[in-house]
Parts: C-alpha cells; sequence; structure tokens
C-alpha cells in the first residue's frame, strides 16, 4: 500500500518542482534546483542551458561539463535538450545524514570564451525510512512503592528523514496503569516517558506487557514498534532525586580526553544501601556516546574520552540516571546537553577546478585562466577564507561566489621576460589564531610575434676592392629576434633601390638564411666610389615583423689607369713644341707638363723625369710639377731644334707611366716673346714655392677628410638610431694656389686606408641612401688660366675634364 501510494505520489511532487523552477526563471546569483531522492537514473532535475540562455546547438562546441566537490557524478548533462539528468540513484540520508537542508554544489563550466555557473541542487526528502527503536523489547522493573505520576524514561525512535518525515509521535497499546507523556526539548527531541497513573499491586498483576508505537509525520506515514516488559517488584519506596531535571555544558571540541565536563548530583532520602547511588548512562544511551564521554558511578563526574569534534556533530545528548543499591533499586533519569563549541583546527583547502595552459602572451587583462574553490570545515569566522597571491605577478584572484575564485590576467604578459610563473595561492581563514593553506599553479606564457629582428648594428661600413672576383663575399650581417619558433627564425634580403639606373640587386645578394652579402660583379672605383643599400631582416611569424639597416660599402681603389698627358708645350708654338730665346738665363721656366690619372691616391700621386739622362745636363724638370727649365744660359753652340722625352708615372703598385716628347725651338729675341716669358718668370718663382707648399697641404688635408669621414659616419649612425633619415652632410676643402694636376679626384676609400687624399677648393656632399657622393676639384691657378674641373659621382662616369675659363 505504501509503495503504490508513493508511486501516485511521486509525480505530482516532480510537476510541483518544476512549476516552482519554471517560475523562478533566470535568477542572479547560484540557479536552484530541487530533486526528489530516490529518484531512478535519468530523472529530469532542470533545463540548464535555458536557465544559462545557452543554444543548446552550442552545448558540444562550448564542451559543457560539470564539476563536483565530491568524487561522485550523481548528474550530467544531456548535450541533446540541455537538461539536467540524474546519473545514480539520490538517497539523501547517505548524502547528508541528518542536516535539514540537504544542498549539493556543483558548477557548470563551459569554453570559449570560459565561463563557470554555480548549480545548488536540493535534495528534498521522501518518508522512505520508518521509525526505528534501539531494541525490539524493553524491560524494567518497577517497585510497587512506586507513586503515581511517576515517569520513566522510555527509548525514544529514531527515523533517518528530516522535518516531518522525521517527527514521531507517539502511541502506548491500552493500559489502566500506565500512559505516555511525550515533550519536545529545545533542540526539538522529543522525550517519550512511561507515566504511572495509579499505585501498582504485585500481587494483582506481577507483569505489565506494553506495546509502544512511534508514527512519522510524512505522508503516507510510516510507524515502529517496541514491546514493553514491566516487572513489579516490592521494596525500595523511595527513588533518587537529581538536583535539576536537566543539564546544559558547552565544550571546546579540542578539550582532552580525560578532562571533567560536570559533576551529577543526585539524593535518596533511604538509609544505607537504598540511599547509596550509583550513576550511569542509561540503558538506552546509543553507543556513539559511550565512545565520546564515561560517567564516574561513585561520583558523577563525567568526562570527554574521545576526540571531539565540531564537523561531525555540534551536540550531544547523554541519558543518566541515577540508581540505588537496594535489593530492589531504584532509578532516577536526568538528561544532559553538551554543546561542543568550534575550534579553528581545519586549515583551508584549495581544489583546483578548471585551468587553462600556457597563456598567450597577448592575453588580454580580465582573461581567467583558472578557477578553483576553497572550503573550510570549521563554521563562523573560522571558515571565512582570505585568498592572496604575490602582488609582483601579473595575475589577480577574484571571487565569483562564496568560496568560488578565478584567476585572471591583471597586466600585460611578456613571454621574452618570464616564460613561466609559479603562481602561489595563499588561503588563510578567519580564526585565531589563522590557519592557512598554499597550493601552486603552474602558468607557462606561449609565445606571439611581438619582437621584430634587430641588427648587431644600425649601420654597416665596409670596404671591397674594385675589380673584384663575382661572388665574392663582402660582409656578414646578424640579426636577432628573442621571440622563438617561427616567430624567431629571420631571413634576409635586400630592399630595392637604384644607382644611377642601376638595379642594386644586380649588385649584391644576400643570403637569406646566413647573412652574408656577395659582390655580384667586379666594381670599377672609376664608376662607383661608394654604394649604400639598405638590408631587411624579416621573421616567420605571423603577422611577419622586419628591421633594417644601412649599409654603406666603399670600393677601394686599383692602379688600373695609366697617366694621360693633356697638355705640352706652349700655346704660341703650337701642340709640343716650345720657343726659348737664347738670351735665357738658368732657371727659365722652358715648359710645364701637364697629366692626369683617373684613380685616385697614391694611384694618382705623378712624377716626372726624363727619359734619356743626358737631357738633364742641360735641362732639369720638376719631380712633382713637371715644371722644366734650364740649368745654365744657353750659347751660341746649342742646336736650335731639341727634343725632351719625359716619362710621367704614377705610384701605384705596380706603377704605371705613359711618355711625352716636347720640341725645344731656340728663338732669337723677341720682345713680344721675351715679355711674355718675364711675365712668367715673375709667375715662376711664386709657382715654385707654391708647389713646396702643396705636398705639406696634402697631408694636412688629408687629416682633415679623414676626420669628415669620420664625423659623417657618426651622424649616420645618430641618424638611423633616431629614425630621421639621412641628413646632408657638406664638408668644404681648404683654398690652395698652385697649379697641381696631377691628382684628379678625392679618395673615397682613405677613410677605410692610409692613403693621402688631395683635394683643391673642393666640395663634397652627402646624399640620402639612394643617391651618391659626389666630389668637385677645381685646379687652382691666375684669373685667365684654364681651371680643370673633374666631377665623380656614385653611379655615373663622369670624369672627363672640362675647361671653364674664368
Amino acid at each position: 500500500m505504501g509503495f503504490a501510494v508513493r508511486r501516485w505520489f511521486l509525480p505530482w511532487i516532480s510537476v510541483f518542482t518544476c512549476s516552482l523552477l519554471w517560475c523562478r526563471g533566470r535568477a542572479e546569483g547560484p540557479i536552484r534546483y530541487t530533486a526528489l531522492e530516490e529518484s531512478e537514473a535519468g530523472a529530469e532535475v532542470g533545463n540548464v542551458a535555458r536557465d544559462l540562455g545557452v543554444d543548446v546547438r552550442d552545448l558540444h562546441l562550448r564542451n559543457v561539463r560539470l564539476t563536483y566537490e565530491s568524487d561522485v557524478q550523481y548528474f550530467t548533462v544531456s548535450m541533446e535538450s540541455g537538461t539536467l539528468l540524474t546519473k545514480e540513484i539520490l538517497d539523501r540520508e547517505a548524502l547528508c545524514g541528518s542536516i535539514g537542508v540537504c544542498v549539493m554544489n556543483l558548477e557548470v563550466v563551459m569554453d570559449n570564451p570560459l565561463e563557470f555557473h554555480r548549480l545548488e541542487i536540493e535534495i528534498v526528502d521522501i518518508n522512505d525510512n520508518a521509525p526505528f527503536f534501539p531494541t525490539s523489547e524493553t524491560r524494567f522493573t518497577i517497585t510497587e512503592l512506586t507513586l503515581p505520576g511517576t515517569h520513566f524514561p522510555l527509548r525514544r525512535a529514531n527515523d533517518p528523514d528530516v522535518g516531518t518525515n522525521s517527527q514521531c509521535s507517539y502511541r502506548l497499546s491500552r493500559s489502566d496503569f500506565f500512559t505516555l507523556n511525550t515533550k519536545v526539548s529545545d533542540y526539538k527531541s522529543a522525550s517519550v516517558d512511561l507515566v504511572l497513573n495509579k499505585p501498582l499491586d504485585r500481587e494483582q498483576q506481577a507483569v505489565h506487557e506494553l506495546t509502544l508505537t512511534a508514527v512519522d509525520g510524512g505522508t503516507p506515514t510510516r510507524s515502529g514498534t517496541s514491546h514493553i516488559t514491566i516487572r513489579v517488584l516490592d521494596a525500595n519506596d523511595n527513588p533518587p532525586v537529581f538536583d535539576k531535571d536537566g543539564y546544559r555544558i558547552s565544550v571546546l571540541e579540542n578539550t582532552a580526553a580525560g578532562t571533567v565536563l560536570m559533576k551529577l548530583n543526585a539524593t535518596d532520602i533511604d538509609e544505607g544501601a537504598n540511599g547509596e547511588i550509583v550513576y550511569s548512562f542509561g540503558s538506552h544511551e546509543f553507543l556513539e556516546v559511550r565512545k565520546m564521554f564515561s560517567v564516574d558511578t561513585e561520583n558523577g563526574e563525567i568526562r570527554a574520552v574521545g576526540y571531539l569534534d565540531y564537523e561531525e556533530s555540534n551536540v550531544y545528548e547523554l541519558h543518566v540516571q541515577a540508581q540505588d543499591k537496594a535489593p530492589l533499586p531504584m532509578t532516577a533519569h536526568s538528561k544532559v546537553l553538551v554543546e561542543i563549541i568550534d575550534v579553528n583546527d581545519n586549515a583551508p583547502e584549495i581544489r583546483v577546478t578548471s585551468f587553462s595552459s600556457p597563456v598567450k602572451e597577448d592575453a588580454q587583462p580580465g582573461q581567467v585562466i583558472a578557477l578553483f574553490t576553497v572550503t573550510d570545515k570549521d563554521s563562523g569566522v573560522n571558515a571565512q577564507v582570505r585568498c592572496q597571491i604575490g602582488n609582483e605577478l601579473p595575475f589577480v584572484i577574484n571571487s565569483k561566489y562564496q568560496n568560488f575564485y578565478s584567476l585572471s590576467v591583471k597586466k600585460p604578459l611578456d613571454r621574452e621576460a618570464t616564460s613561466m610563473y609559479n603562481v602561489t595561492v595563499l588561503a588563510t581563514d578567519g580564526g585565531s589564531p589563522s590557519l592557512s593553506t598554499m597550493k601552486t599553479i603552474v602558468v607557462s606564457v606561449s609565445d606571439v610575434n611581438d619582437n621584430a629582428p634587430a641588427f648587431s648594428e644600425l649601420s654597416y661600413v665596409t670596404s671591397v676592392p674594385e675589380n673584384n672576383v663575382p661572388g665574392s663575399h663582402v660582409l656578414q650581417v646578424l640579426a636577432l629576434d628573442p621571440d622563438t619558433g617561427d616567430n624567431a627564425r629571420v631571413r634576409y634580403s635586400l630592399i630595392e633601390n637604384s644607382v644611377d639606373t642601376v638595379s642594386i640587386l644586380s649588385l649584391f645578394s644576400v643570403h637569406p638564411e646566413t647573412g652574408v652579402i656577395s659582390a655580384l660583379q667586379p666594381f670599377d672605383h672609376e664608376k662607383f666610389q661608394v654604394v649604400q643599400f639598405w638590408i631587411e631582416a624579416k621573421d616567420c611569424g605571423s603577422p611577419t615583423m622586419s628591421g633594417i639597416a644601412n649599409m654603406t660599402v666603399f670600393i677601394q681603389d686599383a692602379n688600373d689607369n695609366p697617366p694621360t698627358i693633356i697638355q705640352t708645350g706652349s700655346r704660341s708654338a703650337g701642340s709640343g713644341d716650345v720657343l726659348v730665346p737664347r738670351s735665357s738665363n738658368a732657371g727659365h721656366i722652358v715648359s710645364k707638363i701637364r697629366a692626369v690619372d683617373s684613380d685616385s691616391g697614391h694611384n694618382a700621386w705623378l712624377s716626372y723625369e726624363f727619359i734619356d739622362s743626358t737631357m738633364g745636363v742641360l735641362f732639369k724638370i720638376g719631380l712633382h710639377t713637371g715644371e722644366i727649365s734650364l740649368r745654365h744660359p744657353l750659347g751660341e753652340s746649342y742646336l736650335e731644334r731639341r727634343e725632351l722625352f719625359i716619362l710621367v708615372k704614377d705610384h701605384g703598385t705596380p706603377p704605371l707611366s705613359a711618355t711625352a716628347t716636347l720640341t725645344i725651338s731656340l728663338v732669337e729675341t723677341a720682345p713680344e716673346v721675351i715679355s711674355d716669358y718675364k711675365h712668367v718668370d715673375k709667375k715662376d718663382g711664386y709657382l715654385t714655392n707654391l708647389n713646396s707648399y702643396l705636398i705639406i697641404s696634402i697631408a694636412f688635408i688629408s687629416g682633415i677628410f679623414i676626420f669628415c669621414i669620420i664625423l659623417f659616419v657618426a651622424l649616420r649612425y645618430l641618424e638611423v638610431r633616431n629614425e630621421y633619415g639621412m641628413k646632408e652632410k657638406t664638408e668644404l676643402c681648404p683654398d690652395g694656389e698652385g697649379n697641381w694636376l696631377y691628382s684628379q679626384t678625392q679618395q673615397d676609400s682613405s677613410y677605410l686606408t692610409a692613403q693621402p687624399a688631395h683635394c683643391d677648393n673642393g666640395t663634397l656632399k652627402s646624399n640620402p641612401p639612394h643617391e651618391g657622393w659626389t666630389h668637385v676639384i677645381f685646379n687652382g691657378g691666375k684669373p685667365g688660366d684654364l681651371i680643370q674641373r673633374y666631377s665623380i659621382t656614385v653611379g655615373n662616369n663622369s670624369q672627363a675634364p672640362s675647361e671653364v675659363r674664368e
């Protein structure tokens, strides 16, 4: 009958429960459901997807799962309907014991993005347990002198259910002598006393047989019975009496075993053995009480004998009795309520429920890394927990719900600075003294491509000899990327640009892996003195990042051009012919050989000498000036025509040379010619002195030029570093007077070599990387002389001299 009623009643309770959940809707805070105990596996508890506002089609994608505080999983979420279902048969008594409200806490965790929601499922009790007595039969004796109204405590019935399902009412089988008296104490525990209504007469009835029935308040009700056998004796007519009807004491849970908790006090007005009292627990006291407490039979001291634990039980109800020593003893009964006071004897427990690692270094602040719960078995202030981590860590702890926490990113991460963090979570309760627990969570940081490759130098300077072999090594560059994997793998390339319409990619190449720069073709110093271009280093990350560096290559000059004779003789006599008056004195300047060399530096430093040593008897030639003069006056015996053979040689290794032929014609004194040569004679002394100073000036100017080049490179380095581009820098060579024609160009590579540099009234200009450098040299002289101008521009083969008259 009870089973049929139960089957009829359960569906209506389920409908009522679901109606309450539907009316509740989506509430703030934890989502609360109710489930009936003893529900079969697969019973529907509630629709999680609907209450969380999640589309059922997204349940698989978001990896919806449940986490528990217990090891047994009693529930599951249906991925087809989003319904919370039972997996095991729920037994409220096994899960929560005598706790009034049985609540199971679990979490719904979803990915993409990571979320969690707390579920509280209350297990609703049903009346599935009948009351039962500790023993099926109770026996005791009562003296016939017992006064009517005397109470005899009976063993209570126990019902594992809670609420009204466990509240028992008692009834006694019909009796003329006994009735029941029940009352509820402060802790709502009903005490059952058998009350004597009228005096007993052993002679009339020595034994009384009674049946005690306990009925719970459930629907349908359940009951249990116990048989009571009462023997009526003669003898002792005064029972012991306690000084109080009941006792209440409070004890700390860490009270040591053997500590005296209280002392009972009962008296008996009888004399002798009938008045001597023996204390003990009631014969119906539960075994768990006897394990925790003891009573001294002589003095009534109650002691703690076991380890008291507030978390197991916070109150004990002791049933004590005082019995005299008469042959027919009489007994007095009382209760002792022992309240256990909580002490802080349990440290917090940390349990990680969800953890995502590694974390990308570009994770945004607020991204959740881990979810964990912190529980403390204590109560009150002792169970109030505070969590913290080191302030120096880039993470923060947030409290979602009570005892539920999340670990999230607080500030930007940098894998290159720190690739792994040991996050130690310290949980401290509010007890005194407080207890704490530490748990370390290892968080790894994964790399993202947030660093561009950086060259070891912002600007590279090197040199290459002209006429180099194609494919020859120029320089190896190095760029480093602090990232890892493909994000740190660097590939090199040249940035496309041109030098005087010549693509830089046709002049140089760079190995994409090693950074070795090679020359693709031979260089001609007379065509290119300096080549500038840019190198790019690009990583293999996504998206890629790159860095650039400037490359300056000086083309070193080689002695591959012989001197070129550009002028011999005098203008009045035609090319190669010189008219000399017979009346000329020693030191008279006959003529001057003019020659140039397309090379630079020492390779363009010319010297002059006679091929035939016999020429030196009458004439002498300036070693560096090319001026031919008389050693002594001419006489009548000298021939009217004479040919001079001059060798012009540079200072290269090996040296190159050219020859010139000069025809000397002796003429009689002519006023206009003599006048012209006298004019030249006056100037000759001045020019000769300047030639002496010229050599000294060359060394001085070379030093100035080297300083200019060093200053230029330093400024270029600062300009690239500050990313302001390339700025112009102009250096002006100092003035020099005289006719120094054997050095045509300024040697750019003198910045890298010890060769002297020569320039007269020249200008050096540095243009941006896609342009060249220009050297302009003006030949000194007096007004009316020809000015030899030579212009060499990188990328432009413009070396032919041009004559400009001032």
